[in-house]
């Protein structure tokens, strides 16, 4: 079995120490370096063999919600977890759209960590559970809501949602979107995932009960 190659990004060298020596320690994980921005980030993925980005979102040059956005689009095979020091619902949605499949807090243990890794290598979301107390806490409050599936879908995803609806190819896809076929395998195998679907014929009976496309 291969290693799931992990890379670490985070303006704070000791964060980056920190995951390093988890990583490090189990042996189905290889830790494959540390970005202190998104741009590193960037240039790393285009030289190394990446199957995991831990991103902080609060990075100078380039931050994390840029450089999800940028990785969904060109690596959608990569998994993203995003890291912050802070439990906020709303920038928990906001990497999602970008991108991430999961989202940690930095004073997350160990255990967490790990399970947040190969929870979202097999395609499933992650997150933390402090940031999901913080859900229950603020659930009888004015337009507080939790996370339904349908947030834990991109900008992107949900477009090829609407062109899988309109019976499109994945080549026609291709072209609509200017991203290669591969590319459009990799975003249609995430939302099969993250949506827990088997077929497009499921998705094509998701998106309608959840109203992503209109009869």
């Amino acid at each position: 079995m291969d290693k799931i190659k992990v890379l670490v990004a985070d303006d704070h060298q000791v964060i980056i120490d920190g995951l390093e020596a988890i990583i490090s320690d189990v042996p189905e994980l290889e830790f494959v370096g540390g970005a202190l921005n998104g741009n590193q980030v960037i240039e790393m993925v285009e030289s190394k063999a990446v199957d995991m980005v831990l991103m902080d979102i609060n990075m100078p040059e380039m931050d994390g919600l840029e450089c999800t956005s940028y990785l969904s689009k060109h690596y959608p095979q990569i998994r993203i977890i995003a890291l912050s020091m802070h439990d906020n619902p709303r920038l928990a949605k906001r990497m999602i759209k970008n991108g991430a499949f999961g989202f940690l807090l930095k004073n997350s243990s160990k255990e967490n960590i790990l399970k947040a890794i190969f929870e979202v290598k097999e395609g499933r979301n992650f997150f933390d559970p402090l940031l999901m107390q913080n859900f229950l806490d603020v659930s009888n409050q004015k337009n507080s809501s939790s996370f339904a599936k349908k947030d834990l879908l991109t900008k992107r995803e949900l477009e090829i949602i609407q062109l899988i609806c309109q019976e499109k190819t994945t080549g026609e896809i291709a072209d609509e979107l200017s991203i290669s076929t591969h590319t459009v395998e990799s975003h249609r195998s995430n939302i099969l995932l993250k949506l827990e679907l088997k077929n497009s014929v499921g998705l094509v009976k998701w998106a309608i009960q959840n109203e992503v496309i209109e009869l």
